[in-house]
């Protein structure tokens, strides 16, 4: 079966609990640094995408400069209850609007384009019967607003949060944005006949392989925090055993299984780390008196649930929680933090690199130790 869409989802983040209320103090002007970057129309949307994209370009600064080269990564589709907002539009989607009203070359405005509920996601399909969709070998990304995702996701309250999730899908355009990263989804992943889906199912349906992800993963968290740097060998070690243990055992019936896992670990996991490093420079707006404000956000609570980051909080533990629905971004992630711990340089050769999983650059980094060949 070969996949007919890589619809790329944005993360469930039901353990959130965000219960700060907004700084009225604060919510009646707007940071000069987000003003002024695009032609768009002044609302409510705009100084939404605006922030986002002042954001990916902080976090991009400090964690993935690559990310950051481009002001944006290219369309990107907001909705709101009846409507369409389509920012930096390009020739795929523009063909397929109905009657937009166009303020710019940045900014069209048209009636909703589908009567699907709830958006956050990048999509792109390789099969030849989406020839005709605007997402046809076209990454777009694609948002409810702030309101409507509160109505999936409960504990989502404010556009901070908010916006961490869409850093999240925009780092997957970033990705498609690669041209190998893009060739590799569509020449080597996009026609096996496993695919995502499978991966999910197995990880639901078989507890022992998710109590095997769910130890490698424990391994790996004790890795990052570990201080002594031959404990912290050692534990690599034991998390590449256990892995190929997993892959050996369940890759003679799936035999596509772990080509399948690298390129969704890489894809996730790194996005992951996007979303979490994003957090940070939230943070570091909290009590900063220039720290960019969104006029007139009734969503927007001025940085307080980032006051403190702490990955056994609730708030926040759900990003190193391999769960059987999204162990993949986990694994990702935690190996990501891993390998910055190693002071290893992996995210230059990353996506140039697709067919290298994420695991292997801690296997090379094993076979440059005393002893070891």
């Amino acid at each position: 079966m070969k996949i007919k869409l890589l619809l790329i989802t944005g993360i469930c983040m039901l353990a959130i609990a965000c219960q700060n209320q907004k700084d009225e103090s604060q919510a009646g002007s707007e940071s000069e640094n987000s003003e002024n970057q695009f032609d768009l129309p002044d609302s409510l949307s705009t100084r939404r995408i605006s922030f986002v994209l002042n954001l990916k370009k902080s976090v991009a600064e400090r964690n993935w400069p690559e990310f950051g080269e481009k002001n944006n990564e290219g369309t990107l589709i907001y909705f709101d209850a009846d409507r369409s907002e389509v920012f930096f539009p390009d020739s795929h989607v523009n063909k397929k609007l109905h009657n937009p009203k166009k303020h710019s070359d940045n900014y069209w405005l048209t009636g909703r384009i589908d009567s699907i509920p709830y958006h956050m996601e990048v999509m792109i399909s390789f099969n030849e019967e989406d020839s005709l969709e605007f997402f046809f070998k076209n990454p777009v990304e694609q948002y409810s607003s702030v309101e409507e995702i509160g109505k999936y996701i409960p504990s989502v309250e404010s556009t901070e949060m908010w916006s961490t999730m869409v850093i999240h899908e925009m780092f997957h355009h970033f990705q498609y944005n690669n041209e190998n990263y893009l060739e590799y989804a569509e020449s080597d992943i996009g026609i096996l006949p496993f695919d995502i889906r499978n991966l999910v199912a197995l990880c639901q349906e078989d507890k022992q392989f998710l109590a095997m992800i769910q130890d490698e993963n424990n391994i790996l968290m004790k890795a990052i925090s570990e201080d002594s740097k031959d404990n912290r060998d050692s534990l690599i070690t034991s998390y590449l055993d256990q892995r190929k243990k997993r892959i050996t055992k369940y890759g003679s019936e799936h035999p596509h299984l772990e080509q399948v896992e690298n390129y969704y670990v890489i894809q996730e996991g790194s996005a992951r780390y996007i979303e979490y490093y994003s957090m940070f420079s939230l943070n570091n707006y909290f009590n900063n008196s220039d720290a960019p404000i969104i006029h007139n956000d009734p969503k927007f609570i001025s940085y307080s649930e980032f006051e403190e980051i702490d990955l056994e909080n609730h708030a926040f533990n759900y990003l190193v929680y391999a769960g059987p629905t999204d162990y993949h971004y986990t694994i990702g992630f935690n190996i990501m933090r891993l390998l910055d711990e190693l002071k290893i340089e992996y995210k230059k050769y990353l996506l140039n690199n697709p067919e290298k999983g994420l695991h292997q650059y801690l296997e090379d980094y094993i076979t440059t130790l005393p002893n070891k060949s």
